[in-house]
């Protein structure tokens, strides 16, 4: 198998309206379809060549968004930051992280994180996540 990337972000959400307002209305991501009377109501974004799926689903978890984390690139997020500043409350202007980019994190309805980042070195990004510790002693 060859895998060719990632194709498609399937998200459960709570409201399929505060999901598309956010996507959409914020975000400007591209709507592909929505289906408000299929079950379960259903919308798909596109944002290059990434699709995210959003199904409004009761929640299944005690609380959505729990560790994971989508990285977006974008050509600047200064610019991407200007945009959406006004439209989000509790939004913080990008930072350089150590770990080779500039970026942006925001959440969208449900607690999904979202880094849009420009990075440093454009060819393949690398992340250094902090090691597990058992310290919780």
């Amino acid at each position: 198998m060859n895998a060719t990337g990632l194709d498609l972000l399937f998200l459960e959400v709570n409201s399929l309206e505060e999901s598309v307002g956010f996507y959409e209305g914020v975000l400007g991501f591209e709507r592909e379809s929505i289906n408000i009377d299929a079950e379960p109501p259903t919308a798909t974004f596109k944002v290059g060549s990434l699709k995210i799926t959003v199904v409004q689903q009761l929640e299944t978890m005690l609380r959505r968004g729990r560790g994971v984390h989508f990285f977006i690139g974008v050509d600047d997020v200064d610019s991407f930051y200007e945009q959406v500043k006004n439209t989000l409350r509790d939004i913080q202007p990008p930072v350089d992280e150590g770990w080779g980019g500039r970026f942006l994190t925001l959440q969208d309805p449900d607690k999904y994180r979202f880094f849009f980042v420009t990075w440093s070195d454009r060819d393949a990004p690398t992340l250094s996540p902090q090691p597990i510790t058992d310290d919780m002693e």
